[in-house]
């Protein structure tokens, strides 16, 4: 366990969560899908090992606030007072990740608690007293007092990414401050180049903007960290659709089809990649008939990948009320190309 004296050691929690805390949503976080270590955490649940809870979620970086909470309460008591055998450094990281969990569900009494016991042990210069203080403020709408807190971190670190990405969520939640909320994000940007999650938001702050190029730019750094990720090759297949164009939409089709490899389940992408190659031969049949002659072997792929997609759509639809318009709709879309 880390000494709460060294300011610059970053918390393993603090480091993993995005939190939404009342309006201000923490956009940096990418969903995985952990299947083991949630059905690891499942038995431990069940055997009431409050700490080794609390250990497994720190560990491999879950978000289940609820789960935490309830472990962490059950430790050390619901005033957060008892030493649940702990040592000083151990209880410290317990009361650090249950203030972040009570934050998360809303839950500012305990917060409040978990930092007055921190406080009783941690000194008021550590980084990491200051980081849950400013979530602490955030989470009780005092913006600008958490704002004052993580100037005065930057101040004494320019480099603290932590308070860089929790500057950014500040700024990003308040109207009329979107100039200063780039500002933030670029500088963050800057000093977190390999934070997938960034480029991520960056991607959605561009989509916004209608800045669909720089969208693209920074999906595409997002697969590179996340190459085995369905929802980020979907996400970057409809961008390259918006896009437009053969080009594009060849590369839009290459990523919708990665997707589906990876989740075969993933309805949107089957609709995206039905459209995607429905578009892709418009495009072709409006060519001049040289670029069609050379294109003809893409568009016998996009013909098959269109046959593939309206039939799993159709499977997936058996027995619903949808069937029959679902049918009709994907008829319609393999016989028009």
């Amino acid at each position: 366990d880390e000494d709460w004296r060294h300011g610059d050691t970053a918390c393993p929690l603090a480091s993993s969560l995005s939190l939404s805390i009342t309006c201000l949503i923490a956009p940096f976080a990418l969903v995985l899908t952990l299947t083991k270590p949630m059905e690891e955490l499942d038995a431990l649940v069940k055997r009431k090992d409050h700490l080794g809870v609390l250990t497994h979620i720190r560990s491999n970086k879950l978000r289940e606030p609820l789960v935490a909470v309830d472990a962490g309460t059950a430790l050390l008591g619901p005033d957060v007072r008892r030493g649940g055998g702990l040592g000083q450094s151990e209880r410290l990281a317990v009361l650090e990740q249950l203030c972040v969990a009570a934050i998360d569900v809303g839950d500012m009494g305990l917060g409040e608690k978990c930092l007055a016991e921190i406080q009783k042990s941690a000194p008021s210069d550590s980084t990491r007293y200051r980081r849950l203080l400013g979530l602490c403020l955030e989470a009780a709408g005092d913006l600008v007092g958490a704002e004052r807190e993580y100037d005065d971190l930057l101040a004494d670190n320019p480099s603290n990414k932590y308070a860089l990405k929790r500057k950014y969520c500040i700024l990003r939640a308040q109207p009329g401050k979107e100039v200063q909320a780039r500002e933030a994000f670029n500088t963050y940007l800057e000093a977190a180049g390999g934070d997938p999650g960034a480029w991520a938001e960056f991607g959605r702050v561009c989509s916004e903007a209608g800045d669909y190029k720089g969208a693209v730019y920074a999906w595409e750094e997002v697969v590179l960290a996340c190459p085995l990720s369905a929802e980020v090759h979907s996400r970057l297949g409809e961008l390259y659709a918006t896009l437009g164009g053969m080009a594009n939409l060849r590369l839009s089709r290459k990523h919708l089809a990665q997707s589906l490899d990876l989740d075969p389940s993933n309805t949107r992408a089957l609709y995206a990649l039905v459209a995607v190659a429905s578009s892709y031969l418009d495009e072709l049949k409006r060519a001049a008939k040289s670029k069609r002659d050379a294109e003809e072997d893409d568009a016998e792929v996009a013909r098959e990948l269109l046959k593939f997609g309206a039939e799993k759509l159709i499977k997936q639809y058996k027995g619903t009320k949808m069937q029959q318009v679902v049918a009709e709709v994907m008829a319609a879309q393999t016989s028009a190309n």
